[in-house]
């Protein structure tokens, strides 16, 4: 018989609250899908995020997608490594994108570890942007449609974005592709993204949606699992955290 299915949304570096998470569902009784952003929002200095990667990272029967958060952490990295600061980063003011990062609550602990951690970084760079499941669902971390413009499948996609990330300042292009926000507002939008990918129903992050569970729209043809999981995101500390059933929580069938 099939297992559940376990959704998993933005994570945002709080990898205790996942470990708790996690403990009702265990590895062998579901199937676990993370839709990306482990990183940016943990207690600073703990590397939350890097924490939570590996968590998804060693969790059998698991597959994750990209974030922006992820990719904005290998587009730092990357400064770091070789002083390249996107021409755009430098128009808004400030001195490089690690200062937007740290403002956005992005840890050098987290960059540490994944610098001195060879095998995550490459698991981090060989995720793929989405995911199409055995009854049509099509996992992915923002809810846009942006994604389309990289290919004609999910395959496609995601091997133009495996590309991309092997390459010099490919992060920072990957990393546009997965930041816009309430596209599928509009049905006829939908309606074309599931066409493009021949998909049936979109389960994403990304966009927090502020209530009790994960949340279904257009008839249950999107599903939204950012339910503000992170106690260290919000400025006024745990009091911005949503329920953590607003973000980890079985996809009911189709």
């Amino acid at each position: 018989m099939a297992r559940p299915l376990l959704i998993v949304g933005d994570v945002q570096g709080d990898a205790e609250r996942l470990a708790s998470a996690l403990e009702p569902y265990p590895q062998d009784g579901v199937d676990t899908v993370f839709v990306g952003d482990f990183f940016q929002g943990g207690p600073p200095g703990e590397a939350g995020g890097a924490t939570a990667a590996r968590i998804a990272r060693g969790r059998r029967n698991a597959q994750s997608v990209l974030g922006n958060h992820d990719l904005l952490l290998l587009c730092v990295l990357e400064e770091v490594r070789t002083g390249w600061t996107p021409p755009t980063v430098l128009d808004t003011g400030r001195a490089s994108l690690a200062d937007i990062w740290l403002w956005r609550r992005g840890d050098w602990a987290d960059l540490r570890e994944v610098a001195e951690d060879a095998q995550l970084e490459a698991w981090l760079r060989e995720l793929p942007l989405m995911l199409r499941l055995t009854d049509g669902t099509l996992v992915q971390h923002c809810d846009d449609d942006a994604y389309a413009r990289l290919g004609a499948t999910v395959e496609d996609v995601n091997a133009r974005a495996r590309e991309m990330l092997a390459t010099p300042r490919g992060a920072w292009d990957v990393f546009w592709y997965t930041v816009g926000r309430r596209t599928f507002h509009n049905e006829q939008r939908l309606d074309a993204h599931l066409d493009h990918f021949a998909a049936t129903r979109v389960v994403h992050g990304h966009t927090p949606h502020h209530s009790d569970r994960p949340v279904a729209s257009h008839g249950g043809r999107i599903w939204s699992f950012d339910g503000c999981f992170s106690r260290y995101w919000a400025r006024h500390g745990d009091d911005g955290a949503g329920p953590i059933e607003a973000t980890v929580g079985l996809l009911p069938d189709l």
